[in-house]
């Protein structure tokens, strides 16, 4: 079954991106194969002959956040025509072909390893699912960037931990690692761009392993291969964050003084349900370890409320390791059903309202956490990444190493320099700062919020 043409061959399109920065990269990859097979990217879905919906099936709230932008994107237009609609990524590969009877409006299915094939199913037009899982790395393929300062550099794709509650797995594949000389290339490659916020990318990225080099080796390798820009890393798992990736840290003063460090849980029992292998005590131990090697490092944490079977009391533990860690900002989840993953068979479902209740107990506890670190910024001086327009008229915004966003108060120049910055005030994450010094285009001061000499 062919969709309504929209113009004759299609050669337009227009791409929304839901979910994590593997699905941010995942649109710059295709974005690049797109330009390559002839088309053309439009900025108003109105103009598209094609739309490209990038989806993430981690939440259910994501998940159907994406079809039912399909559904809305997939309407006949005034002149009797409508786009070739294409869901792609991990929704994508969790449903398959069942979409296209399922979801009104879906003409393409498409695995985050079928990217290389749009193009042709695009001009072809049939309706049809392409949803193989392989060992596709995307090798040689420069990705197509729309944001600067700003890149994400992947050096590994699937996941092989099968956590209990994780879809992941399931729908990105196995763990494969990227050649170390391709990831320190395009690293490298970036940086003579100016691009000076340069994060490495992949599931566990502490499992990387390529032509014998560990991740502390790629890390090292690529923080010579990124001066003057900073490099960061995510996402963690806190059972393979290594001694070794933890002295790396404040050995380069390019890599960021920020991690991200998933605990999802705080008490030993749900963790071993959830498959984490790690404790609580564990896990404290690494934090500790951080903050003894790395003097004001920022972190963050994933935490889900309502795991099956989670009592009041296991919660109580989740909620206390969050106040104990002092996390600067976290993510917080409800617990969301993944069918295909071992816990959705779990016995003793939480409802849904218990698990919302516990999330709002964890999201008001860290906002008073991050409102209270936030605010011991005030009045220090701190580098900081001009990225771009702020929200507000004439705003320009930024980033510090710790990642905080920061609004400067009196100006800032082009995005991709360093300034130094004096922090005047915060609300929650977003910080407000008045530009100190501009440092030189190749500026590079260390990446760290405890000191601001270039």
């Amino acid at each position: 079954m062919k969709p309504p043409a929209s113009r004759g061959m299609p050669r337009t399109w227009f791409m929304e991106v839901y979910g994590c920065q593997m699905n941010l990269n995942d649109s710059e990859l295709i974005r690049r194969i797109l330009l390559d097979g002839g088309f053309e990217e439009v900025a108003d879905d109105k103009l598209a002959d094609c739309i490209l919906i990038v989806t993430c099936a981690v939440r259910e709230k994501a998940e159907v956040r994406a079809l039912g932008r399909a559904a809305q994107l997939s309407g006949i237009r005034k002149d009797g025509s409508r786009p070739i609609v294409a869901l792609c990524g991990c929704v994508a590969q969790e449903h398959g072909e069942g979409l296209l009877g399922r979801v009104r409006g879906i003409d393409l299915v498409v695995g985050p390893d079928c990217y290389r094939q749009l193009p042709a199913l695009l001009l072809e037009g049939s309706s049809r699912s392409c949803t193989e899982l392989t060992s596709e790395d995307y090798e040689g393929l420069v990705p197509v960037r729309k944001a600067f300062p700003r890149a994400f550099v992947t050096i590994m794709r699937g996941c092989d931990n099968f956590c209990s509650y994780c879809i992941v797995p399931h729908v990105r594949g196995r763990e494969r690692s990227r050649r170390m000389g391709a990831v320190l290339e395009e690293v490298a490659a970036l940086s003579g761009q100016g691009y000076r916020d340069i994060t490495l990318l992949g599931q566990n990225v502490n499992s990387y392993s390529s032509d014998g080099a560990s991740f502390p080796e790629l890390l090292r390798e690529a923080s010579a291969a990124a001066r003057p820009a900073w490099i960061r890393f995510v996402t963690s798992h806190p059972r393979d964050f290594s001694d070794e990736l933890i002295s790396v840290i404040p050995a380069c003063r390019n890599i960021c003084r920020q991690v991200h460090l998933p605990a999802q849980s705080g008490n030993d029992r749900i963790l071993s349900l959830m498959g984490r292998g790690y404790t609580r005590r564990d896990y404290l131990g690494r934090i500790g370890a951080l903050r003894e090697a790395v003097p004001g490092v920022v972190l963050s944490t994933d935490l889900i409320a309502g795991f099956p079977g989670e009592s009041e009391e296991e919660f109580g533990e989740t909620l206390s390791l969050l106040t104990e860690a002092g996390f600067d900002y976290a993510f917080l989840f409800r617990y969301s059903e993944r069918l295909g993953t071992a816990a959705a068979d779990l016995p003793d479902r939480i409802p849904v309202t218990e698990r919302l209740r516990r999330l709002h107990l964890l999201q008001e506890a860290q906002k008073r956490i991050t409102e209270d670190r936030s605010a011991a910024l005030e009045g220090t001086v701190v580098p900081v990444l001009v990225t771009g327009p702020g929200a507000g008229r004439g705003q320009m915004a930024g980033r510090t190493a710790g990642n905080r966003a920061v609004i400067f108060r009196n100006g800032a120049p082009m995005p991709g320099r360093f300034v130094t910055a004096s922090i005047t005030g915060t609300d929650g994450w977003t910080h407000f700062a008045e530009v100190v010094e501009v440092l030189g285009p190749d500026g590079s001061p260390e990446a760290s919020e405890t000191r601001a000499a270039p």
